[in-house]
This record gives C-alpha cells, structure tokens and sequence, in this order.
C-alpha cells in the first residue's frame, strides 16, 4: 500500500500585489478514494492520503461494517486511471476483502439501506439509519483537570501536517494516563478520527478509558464513530452541536469541549 504520497505538497501562486511572479506554497494533498467491498461500491471519500490502511480499517469498524481486525483478509489500494487531462489530479481505489461471514452480512445490510431510500413521507427510514441505535458505552475513570489544561499545546506539538499548512484536522490519542499515543491529520475530520480507530484496532488497544482530542467541533457522526470503537471521551477544540450532546449522553460518552481562554466544558459525563 505504499504510493508516492506525503500528504502536503508545493503548489504556486501569484501574489496579489505582484502577479507577474510566481512562489511556491505548501498545501495540504486531497484526493477521491473509492473505497469496495469485495468489489462492491461502498463509497468515495475524499481523504489525505497518509495512513490509509488505518483510515480504512477505522472507517469499517466505526460504519459498523466489521467488528476485528480478523475480519478483514486483504486490503488492495490501487491506482485509478482518471479521464481528466490534469496529470496533477489523482485518485485511489481500496479493495477490502472480508470474511466470508462478514460479506454475507455486509450485503443484507446494503440490500437494506437500498430499500430504504427516499424523500417525503417514507423519509422516516432514511433518518432512522441516519440516528441508528449504537448501544452504551461503560462507565469510564475521571480525566485530570491538569491534563486538559495542557492539551491544546500538546496537540500542536504533535502534529506534522498541520504546522505545514495550517489548514488540516487532526485527532490525537490519548492513554488511559492522558498520555499522547499516535496523532492523524486528515483534511476530513471524520477521517482523521477513522485513522485513530485503524491504528488502534490495528495495534490491539483497547479504546475505553482512552481519550480522543480533536481540533474540529463534534458532531453527531463522530459520536457514532467514537462509540462503535468503544471510545470513552471525545474533546475538542470547538463547541459541539445540540444533537452531539444530546446523543453523548445518551451513550454515555464523555465530552469535553476545550474554550481557547475559559476553562474546560462538561457536556456530557460517564464518570
């Protein structure tokens, strides 16, 4: 799965002020990635492309679709031809290829949500699959207020693609000690979240008591991604939204909201 990617690269441009030149400036890399399942279309994500066997492996345990690492035989990333003159335009393709047992569910599941598109008043199904239920998490251990005072600097510091260009998420994990594990740094939140999850399912971790520090808002989607993987604590750098609480608590994931200048916000606790 090795491609020439670095997830940043020099592109130019012309000052306003002087349009006659040209200078160079990196950039954060963002391209589509048709992901398959055992040559199915599942979907197309537009990721940076730095651990995307990670990213791939966190995106199908938090979607749901497998629950071990076991599960998944083979993962095949390709190159895709692309019918755009623009050499500089790429896209990739993965293959995951999943237990036999896992396929057959990976299907009836598919031939399920198929069935349940549409608008108006059978929209009802659409958003129940958007809302699905994802059980409860357990009860977690007590984060120390001195880790969260300290955690906006730590996410700086331990972030690579993100002091290049400025303009990426990231999410890093943290030990049940509140210690830095591994930080992934995707243009989606969503996928710098899937990443984490890859590298700990792939490194054998097991997500409770762990905490994941994000610099996006938290939506209801990374809710649902945190609670698959068995996540205790979601804290980010920006405000969650309404619903995000609303399905924190429900779950009982503890959230944590980090304001630049007031102190750390409990919205949500399973202490």
């Amino acid at each position: 799965m090795s491609f020439s990617f670095s997830g940043a690269k020099n592109v130019n441009y012309h000052p306003f002020d002087n349009e006659s030149s040209s200078e160079p400036v990196l950039l954060v890399e963002e391209v589509p990635l048709a992901i398959t399942v055992n040559g199915i279309t599942h979907a197309v994500m537009m990721v940076t492309p730095v651990h995307l066997d990670n990213f791939v492996l966190g995106f199908m345990l938090s979607e749901g679709i497998i629950n071990h690492a076991s599960e998944v035989r083979d993962l095949d990333l390709q190159h895709i031809e692309s019918n755009s003159t623009d050499s500089n335009i790429a896209s990739l393709s993965i293959n995951v290829e999943l237990s036999p047992r896992k396929l057959a569910q990976f299907k009836q599941t598919r031939k399920a949500r198929l069935g349940a598109t549409g608008c108006g008043l059978c929209g009802i199904e659409s958003i129940d699959h958007a809302l699905p239920e994802i059980g409860v998490l357990p009860r977690s251990s007590p984060i120390g207020h001195h880790i969260l005072l300290n955690l906006r600097g730590t996410l700086f510091f331990h972030q690579t693609l993100g002091k290049e260009t400025g303009a990426i998420h990231a999410a890093l994990l943290l030990s049940k000690q509140g210690e830095p594990i591994i930080c992934m740094e995707d243009i989606g939140r969503h996928n710098a979240l899937d990443k984490v999850i890859g590298y700990a399912l792939t490194h054998h971790i097991n997500l409770h008591d762990h905490s994941v520090l994000m610099s996006s808002r938290c939506s209801t989607e990374l809710i649902q991604k945190a609670v698959r993987a068995g996540l205790s604590r979601l804290i980010h750098l920006a405000s969650p939204s309404t619903l995000a609480v609303a399905l924190a608590k429900r779950t009982n994931l503890t959230l944590i909201h980090l304001p630049k200048k007031d102190a750390p916000r409990t919205f949500s606790s399973s202490e």
